[in-house]
């Protein structure tokens, strides 16, 4: 029966015995090989605790009794596993089993089989973990299925007294599929299982906490396409090649006939309805011109302070004779004691040495403010022509219904209304693959690159103004492009008194100075407020004894700094906030002379600290909104010409999308051909470079020569292997592709329907031909990889695999067809055609076969070419009958029934030639199309063929 024909019954499950069992596939585990951890198993599937099996399975995945390696198993098992997977798929099956009674069973067995148990119960126990987690399709994890299979065989070979075993049971063997436990499959786990990290698959991560039903919102559910760039996988898959009849289903088109309503217009009885259709294009011209400068300033603020002390020494001696009478001397040191000495007429010698020390104080500050300023402007002329290219037409439809009834216009939909029917190229070798997504390419490469940038919005203001400080204005004045910043005063500097004076040197009691009392001006800076001073004690000279001080007194709360006998040359004490112009009270007792440097520390009040960082934030500020404002205003134009450019390429998208459908049909056979060479060459075309973009001297694209030799072979063999004009291809719905591309396939449009089916397929099924006779060469690739069966070079004219340009030329224009012997005699209007010259359906008499041959008829041919097309003067139809011509002498003469009349005009000698066989009867199938109709009673749609039209005059 007819491939095309078949029909399947499923039979209803039924519960097979042990016998049945072991005839259907291989237990894996039965009940000589379980283990005790397959009891636990057993016991929590069929207590339905199935959280608790997950959880045991995962744990005996972690751990190191399972097998993720061949190199995992005990003794000698892992090279005896190794040797046959190196052997078996290249011998017999009678020369595996000999290999596996060769091996010494007590070796692999082990002491009362213990090792053997073992081995099996671990590989079978892995197998079904894995496949009850659902993780034994990994393609990093071992093929555990023919493991098995090998441990099973080997248990059978073993067991047998002679170590022997038919080699159809053999082969059978390896057919058989492993049977799993029911239990473990029955109840499907409801929670997602992590896999465990040694096997490669998800990783130790917690299972997700369950979320609450409902709806998310629209911003969470938003999906994009990783376009990371990733490295290619060289992995190959394992590519099948069999041999099937090779079915096809050509279509043609029948007729366009009117589907359902699509619009109505209506017009009235001495109305006019006007329809204006306006499209415009027009080419403008925009220069812009974009001047750049920048602006450095540097301001330098020193200041100097300097302390110089200069000392004087004096030294006098001196002699005097005085004649004194009549003097009166008082003196007062303060306790109210006088002293009064008369005398009328005194002669004296007094003798007198003196010795002076004098120090001097200079101070001085030196304050230089040095501002450096440099203008560097750049001018650079941005010419920039923006063209858009817009052309007027309008399309004015008018009805004027002046004098007819109402008019109502009936637009209708149009379906295109198609011929099938199934042909049957015979046995063929062929492969079958499942390509995903096989338009991702094509539209990635016809889709256009859109050149500009995005502009880069502004760093957001992530501070205030009372985050400025003076380590940190100007970088963040520069950050946003401000040169004029104002430099900030200074958050503290100190003010310096110098305190100086001399009491004097006492005469009279003990030596004591007495108390003494000094004022000193002390100015403090506007928009500051001393908080703290402090003394350097430069020159303090003062008579021994007890009681000695000096003190320094600052603002209205009279805060002192004190300094008594002994103590330290510097000190300091807090103020509270001392603003304006101040006195100081210098207060000593006991003192000679004295010199202070009295500093005064001011900080900045918070007021004048804040008009400073507001107006700094200000002009960043303003400088901000410049910058957001032209970055808006770069945004509008990026976003325009990106408009302008998406729908340029909708426009063209539109046009490659809806073009003639035989070009459609080579824009899927193309893409899905490369995809299929990919998949079965496991390549992706990164070695084809023997063309060289620029080659000495001139710089010409040149070819490499020994390169091209290279590429033309597998070239070659790809194009000739393979009947790519055969290939069949079903397309499959998009949600088998990434769901991030899902609404860009479910936007594509084209008026095509299977284009639109491959624009938005998620995958397709292909199944690729094999050019008659190259079936080895084929295999031959397959299997190892190499093209030509080795040889490496395409075969020449005398070889039987050579195909001549003539015959790839034929296929590629869909000729298929197998010239015949003979000659045809053909009349118009008749049915029955007669071949002349052909022996082909005869069988001559041949005495000496066993049994002996008798001539007559040979149905068998005759048979084989009934239903099958004849193409006459290139115009197909279809053989119904064929018989001899009675008329004729010789068995050479033919009649052929054809299954309508020849239409065309009489003639003899005709070549002819036979293609593919009829399967089944055709049928039709409508397809919806973008045309819509307007009904009108003496117009029809067409129907194919249609009418030929005859030259003038004819």
């Amino acid at each position: 029966m007819s491939e095309a024909l078949r029909t399947f019954t499923v039979r209803n499950p039924t519960l097979l015995n042990a016998r049945q069992t072991a005839r259907l596939g291989i237990e894996s585990h039965p009940t000589r090989h379980q283990s005790d951890r397959f009891h636990r198993w057993a016991a929590y599937c069929n207590d339905r605790a199935m959280p608790a099996l997950d959880s045991a399975l995962q744990d005996f995945l972690r751990s190191d009794e399972s097998v993720s390696a061949v190199a995992d198993l005990e003794g000698p098992w892992p090279a005896f596993i190794e040797a046959f997977y190196s052997q078996a798929p290249a011998i017999p099956a009678r020369e595996i089993v000999n290999g596996l009674g060769s091996h010494q069973p007590r070796t692999l067995c082990g002491e009362n089989n213990r090792l053997l148990f073992r081995v099996r119960t671990r590989v079978a126990d892995t197998l079904l973990a894995l496949a009850r987690l659902k993780q034994l399709g990994n393609p990093d994890h071992l093929d555990y299925q023919s493991l098995l299979r090998i441990v099973d065989l080997f248990e059978r070979v073993a067991a047998s007294a002679d170590r022997q075993l038919p080699e159809a049971v053999v082969r059978r063997h390896f057919e058989k599929p492993i049977l799993l436990p029911r239990c473990f499959f029955r109840l499907p786990s409801c929670d997602p299982v992590d896999g465990p990290r040694r096997f490669g698959v998800v990783g130790e991560a917690p299972r997700p906490v369950p979320r609450a039903r409902g709806c998310k919102s629209d911003g969470d559910c938003g999906c994009t396409v990783n376009e990371a760039c990733v490295e290619q996988r060289h992995c190959c898959a394992k590519v099948k090649a069999y041999v099937v009849d090779l079915m096809a289903v050509r279509t043609s088109t029948r007729c366009y006939v009117p589907g359902d309503l699509s619009f109505v217009k209506n017009v009235l009885a001495g109305e006019t309805l006007a329809t204006k259709h306006r499209r415009l294009e027009k080419t403008e011209e925009v220069a812009e011109i974009a001047t750049e400068s920048s602006r450095y300033a540097e301001k330098d603020l020193q200041i100097d302070d300097k302390s110089a002390l200069h000392k004087e020494i004096s030294d006098i001696s001196r002699s005097d004779l005085a004649l004194d009478a009549g003097v009166t001397s008082s003196a007062s040191w303060g306790t109210g004691y006088k002293f009064t000495a008369n005398t009328s007429f005194s002669l004296s010698l007094d003798k007198s040495k003196e010795q002076s020390n004098k120090e001097i104080r200079d101070y001085s500050r030196n304050v230089v403010d040095r501002a450096i300023s440099k203008l560097d402007e750049t001018f650079r002329t941005l010419a920039r022509t923006t063209r858009l290219t817009e052309t007027e037409e309008t399309n004015d439809h008018q009805f004027a219904n002046a004098a007819g009834p109402n008019v109502s216009g009936q637009y209708l939909y149009v379906d295109k209304l198609s011929r099938a029917q199934v042909y049957n190229y015979g046995k063929s070798g062929a492969v079958e693959l499942l390509l995903p997504e096989p338009a991702a390419l094509f539209l990635a490469l016809i889709a256009g690159k859109f050149g500009q940038v995005p502009p880069t919005a502004p760093a957001a203001l992530g501070f205030t103004a009372q985050d400025l400080t003076p380590d940190n204005y100007l970088a963040l004045a520069q950050k946003y492009g401000v040169d004029d910043a104002p430099a900030p005063p200074p958050f503290r500097t100190t003010l310096e008194v110098v305190l100086e004076a001399e009491p004097g040197d006492p005469k009279g009691k003990n030596n004591k100075s007495g108390s003494h009392t000094y004022s000193f001006n002390c100015v403090i800076p506007t928009d500051y407020a001393g908080t703290a001073m402090s003394v350097n004690v430069v020159r303090l000279n003062y008579n021994e004894g007890g009681g000695v001080s000096i003190s320094a007194t600052l603002g209205p709360n009279g805060d002192s700094v004190w300094h008594q006998h002994g103590g330290s040359s510097s000190f300091s004490s807090a103020l509270p906030g001392v603003e304006g112009n101040q006195t100081i009270i210098v207060h000593s007792w006991d003192v000679t002379n004295f010199t202070w440097v009295l500093t005064v520390t001011c900080n900045l009040k918070p007021a004048a600290k804040a008009s400073w960082q507001a107006e700094v934030f200000a002009k960043i500020e303003q400088k901000y909104q410049q910058l957001v404002e032209k970055y808006e205003q770069q945004l509008a134009k990026y976003q325009e010409a990106k408009d302008a450019f998406l729908a340029r390429e909708a426009a063209l998208r539109l046009e490659r999308f809806n073009r003639n459908p035989f070009i459609n049909r080579e824009t899927e056979r193309t893409e899905l051909q490369r995809m299929a060479i990919s998949f079965v060459s496991c390549q992706f075309y990164d070695r084809f470079d023997a063309m060289k973009s620029r080659v000495k001297p001139c710089g010409y694209p040149e070819m490499d020569v020994e390169q091209a030799d290279q590429d033309g072979r597998f070239v070659q063999f790809f194009e000739q292997a393979f009947n790519w004009s055969l290939m069949i291809y079903v397309f499959y719905g998009y949600f088998w592709g990434r769901k991030c591309t899902w609404a860009e396939k479910l936007a594509a449009e084209s008026n095509d329907p299977i284009f639109q089916k491959f624009l938005a397929a998620g995958s397709a099924r292909v199944l690729v031909p094999i050019r008659d006779g190259f079936f080895d060469l084929v295999q031959y690739f397959l299997a190892t990889g190499e093209i030509w069966g080795g040889a490496g070079a395409p075969p020449l004219p005398d070889d039987p695999h050579y195909v001549s340009m003539a015959q790839e030329i034929r296929e590629q224009n869909g000729n298929y067809y197998a010239d015949r012997e003979g000659r045809l005699e053909v009349t118009q209007g008749q049915s029955v055609v007669v071949l002349e010259g052909s022996d082909w359906y005869w069988i001559y008499d041949d005495p000496l076969a066993t049994p002996p041959v008798v001539a007559g008829v040979d149905e068998l041919k005759v048979t084989a070419d009934l239903d099958r097309e004849i193409i006459i003067d290139c115009k197909v139809y279809r053989i119904v009958a064929i018989e001899p011509n009675a008329s004729a002498a010789q068995p050479t003469s033919w009649l052929i029934t054809l299954d309508r009349a020849y239409a065309g005009k009489t003639a003899k000698q005709l070549s002819w030639s036979t293609g593919a066989l009829y399967v089944g009867a055709p049928w039709e199938f409508v397809a919806p199309t973008t045309l819509t109709f307007l009904r009108a009673a003496a117009k029809c749609l067409p129907c194919y063929p249609l009418a030929e039209c005859a030259e003038d005059g004819e």
